[in-house]
């Protein structure tokens, strides 16, 4: 007969795991209940966990809402423009400071990623004199040119990390082979350091659809404003529509949850696959 005491050892780690488990998913689980709930069913008490008539109208009105999907939109282009360019400058840069500076870049990288420790405000008024001096306030354009200072930094440093662990054999052997160092870093160094590049795309697009201080400071007209800023505005001045904001909350969560479940099967299998094939 098995000790009660070491079963009980044993089965600790597993309801820890569940309990917070079910901590993290219960915000969202309760999000996508309100989504379904017709506006009358948050007037009733008590309060029903599950709604007794789930209905989609919230998710039509909010898709009819030419606003949302303008910001909708908005969101797209500065997140994938963000994390294409992120990768297309800090994959050089990585390479640069790892195999090509003295020393490795250390000193660079410790500074690149020290700079991220200021607080955020206190870049809000440099960066509205600059992009103000720019004509780019309540634009796309300036929006970038925001996000691209915290997402080239970090996806920097990320990568640099991943490229470090490579063998520099690996690169001597192309070289004789005659590789120049823009295939070798295509062919050669991509593939292996793949779940470090994936890593710095899955933060810089994360960083900038989610992001929402910098949208509602740079921008004060629809043609520039983003989904997260246009959240605020459902909050209404008297009123709050719960359910065409839980709605809209799911449709951005989306984009977050869906590809990041797929990348993170690329993932772990770039962490078993990456290495000398002989």
């Amino acid at each position: 007969m098995r000790n009660p005491l070491r079963l009980g050892w044993i089965a600790l780690p597993y309801a820890v795991l569940v309990a917070t488990s079910v901590f993290v998913l219960f915000p969202y689980a309760w999000m996508v209940l309100t989504s379904l709930r017709p506006l009358e069913g948050f007037f009733s008490y008590p309060l029903r966990w599950w709604p007794d008539h789930p209905t989609l109208g919230n998710y039509t009105a909010i898709l009819e809402d030419a606003r949302f999907l303008r910001a909708l939109g908005n969101s797209a282009i500065l997140a994938c423009t963000v994390t294409v360019v992120s990768l297309a400058l800090s994959v050089p840069a990585a390479y640069g400071l790892t195999r090509l500076v003295r020393g490795g870049g250390r000193p660079v990288l410790v500074g690149v990623l020290a700079s991220q420790f200021f607080p955020p405000m206190m870049f809000f008024v440099p960066f509205y004199i600059i992009l103000s001096g720019a004509g780019a306030l309540d634009t796309l354009g300036g929006l970038l040119f925001a996000y691209l200072s915290v997402t080239l930094p970090i996806c920097t440093w990320m990568i640099a990390t991943s490229l470090r662990d490579i063998p520099v054999e690996i690169e001597e052997a192309a070289r004789i082979d005659g590789c120049t160092d823009a295939v070798m870093i295509r062919r050669i160094i991509l593939p292996i350091a793949a779940p470090g590049v994936v890593t710095a795309a899955i933060f810089a697009f994360i960083l900038a659809w989610q992001e929402y201080i910098f949208a509602l400071l740079y921008t004060s007209t629809p043609r520039a404003q983003t989904a997260p800023v246009l959240l605020f505005y459902l909050l209404g001045q008297h009123q709050i529509d719960y359910g065409r904001l839980m709605a809209a909350s799911v449709l951005l969560s989306l984009p977050i949850v869906v590809p990041f479940a797929i990348v993170q099967r690329m993932y772990r299998s770039g962490l078993t696959e990456g290495g000398i094939k002989g």
